[in-house]
């Protein structure tokens, strides 16, 4: 589970922001909490966050600013390649073109905190270190001098000394030269089969990163395998008022050089659809999803969604349900991936994405009752100002990001303000109470 992230020099992100999942310690509100069980006791945590804003005050730079440290640190980085990192352009000097990501995180029993900074070119600092009785001690650090030269420390908790791990770490940091200097440290002891590191960069691996045009990958091969997933998905759209009362999968053997050529495919998209052998194609205006069986034969696979209308039962393909139901599969599996051994972290980006505001609220309040006995947490932003209830939401889940005067997003928690016993929060959000709201001009 996520405790802490902070990040600074990512896109619309200048000066560094920090945001928690730790409650603050003088509330008496013991709702929507988790309690995680460590070596050196008990951690409360929250399981929810969502961040409001106006428009372009940097909620989607936010998501994406983890979505590229994940990605950096579990694909790895070529040697000698440049690093694709959109930074804030607004030049502030004090931070060197450095980017940073910082995360303290739980896992198995541990609370571990992993870092680096970084520009364009290489890495400069990286840190992985494990909390032990009220303080974090280093499992290894890296830092780059003033003349350009690498040093790594690692600590005996990482690797003990004269075993097999330790010896390959300190021939791993021995690797990072010149061409070199762009790759994390941490994905090359994970590379080389360093357990610690593997563990650590699975953590990285379980977050998951919902955009707004985001599509869960193979959902009809997963419906057609998984009856439960489909009836569940199903159950859900017909409670949720939308016109689909059950989904079918449909599915054939075909010969896909007839097909394709009966639906005039391009040469190089048949090419590229045979190398990676399944996926998602749009032939003539629909959705297709392919895949390889056994027989090395192509299964088409389709998604009917059954509607009733006039009495008659009308078979309707994904893109031709409305947006808001098409949002609605983006974010159901993941309420149906609740289980008691789930230890995913979603991060939503426009959660409330053509849904209705009784919807949105229905989606985060089922979040909370499947997760009860799991160790899930949900980060989404939102437009939606009818989100903003304290009512079904602690003050400490609640963060408002706005930009300022030099154009970086800023980011603060609801429980840094003052509230009055009973005051509408919305209507003081509205009013401007807690910033973050577009500021509409009335000089043009």
């Amino acid at each position: 589970m996520l405790l802490r992230y902070i990040v600074s020099n990512f896109k619309s992100i200048g000066h560094p922001v920090e945001f928690s999942m730790l409650p603050i310690q003088d509330t008496m509100d013991e709702r929507f909490l988790k309690s995680l069980s460590t070596k050196n006791g008990e951690w409360p945590i929250l399981q929810r966050g969502g961040l409001f804003g106006p428009n372009a005050s940097g909620k989607s730079s936010f998501i994406k600013s983890i979505a590229f440290a994940r990605d950096f640190i579990i694909e790895g980085q070529k040697s000698g390649k440049g690093i694709r990192i959109d930074q804030f352009r607004g030049e502030l000097e004090e931070l060197k073109g450095i980017s940073t990501f910082q995360f303290v995180f739980y896992l198995n029993g541990e609370i571990y905190e992993y870092g680096f900074s970084l520009d364009r070119h290489q890495v400069y600092e990286e840190w992985a270190m494990q909390h032990v009785e009220d303080h974090f001690l280093p499992l290894f650090t890296r830092a780059t001098d003033s003349d350009g030269k690498t040093k790594i420390d690692i600590e005996s908790r990482f690797a003990r000394n004269g075993s097999r791990e330790r010896n390959l770490s300190e021939i791993l940091k021995d690797s990072i030269q010149e061409n070199q200097r762009n790759q994390l440290f941490l994905y090359k002891l994970y590379d080389n089969g360093i357990k610690k590191a593997e563990k650590i960069v699975e953590w990285f691996r379980n977050l998951q990163i919902i955009f707004p045009k985001t599509r869960v990958k193979a959902l009809p091969i997963r419906m057609k395998a998984d009856t439960e997933l489909r009836t569940y998905i199903g159950d859900m759209l017909r409670k949720m008022d939308t016109g689909v009362f059950e989904i079918s999968v449909a599915s054939k053997e075909i010969d896909f050089h007839d097909f394709a050529k009966e639906l005039h495919v391009p040469q190089e998209i048949l090419e590229e659809i045979e190398e990676i052998k399944n996926g998602i194609v749009n032939f003539a205006g629909k959705y297709f999803v392919f895949a390889e069986n056994k027989k090395k034969r192509t299964m088409l696979v389709q998604l009917n969604f059954l509607h009733r209308l006039n009495g008659r039962v009308i078979p309707f393909d994904i893109d031709e349900e409305s947006d808001g139901t098409q949002r609605l599969l983006d974010l159901l599996p993941m309420l149906f991936a609740m289980r008691e051994d789930s230890h995913a972290i979603y991060f939503v980006d426009e959660i409330d994405r053509s849904l209705h505001t009784k919807l949105s609220q229905y989606l985060l309040r089922e979040f909370v009752d499947r997760c009860e006995n799991a160790y899930s947490q949900i980060i989404f932003t939102a437009h939606d100002v009818n989100l903003i209830n304290i009512n079904e939401f602690r003050q400490e889940e609640i963060w408002f990001i706005e930009k300022n005067h030099l154009g970086e997003s800023r980011l603060r928690p609801l429980s840094d303000f003052n509230l009055q016993k009973g005051q509408d929060v919305l209507k003081a959000y509205l009013s401007g109470r807690f910033g973050a709201v577009p500021m509409i001009r009335r000089d043009f």
